[in-house]
């Protein structure tokens, strides 16, 4: 079972949209950003960096002890390693998937972001 910490943001859609569609059993633990809950210690000890979304996998892929991981990117990584789904075992396949997986993570993602910022939540529109 996966514990997926989750507030509703794009990232957190992303890793609810992938568990679904792999079809992996877990629960949803609201973390409630707003209210400051991603900085207690005992969401440190999953995420350091006080991000979500994270997981907690308590029957991790390769066995051992429960797992924690945060970041979307690589959270999305490991569901599709762990359930054998959206991540192709050739090499070119594979490296193609994360072409555009760290693609979306490190530019769509963050500009979308901004643009947020400024169209809904800055003092000073811009034109």
């Amino acid at each position: 079972m996966i514990d997926f910490y989750f507030w509703p943001t794009p990232n957190g859609w992303k890793i609810s949209i992938a568990l679904e569609e792999m079809g992996l059993p877990y629960n949803v633990i609201p973390l409630r950003i707003g209210q400051g809950e991603q900085f207690t210690e005992a969401f440190e000890r999953i995420s350091p960096s006080h991000r979500m979304p994270a997981i907690v996998d308590h029957e991790p892929l390769g066995g051992g002890d429960s797992f924690p991981l945060a970041e979307s990117g690589a959270i999305l990584m490991y569901l599709a390693e762990k359930s054998g789904q959206f991540l192709p075992t050739d090499v070119q396949g594979r490296y193609g998937v994360m072409q555009w997986l760290l693609w979306q993570t490190t530019q769509l993602g963050p500009m979308m972001g901004q643009h947020g910022h400024f169209a809904l939540y800055a003092k000073e529109k811009i034109p």
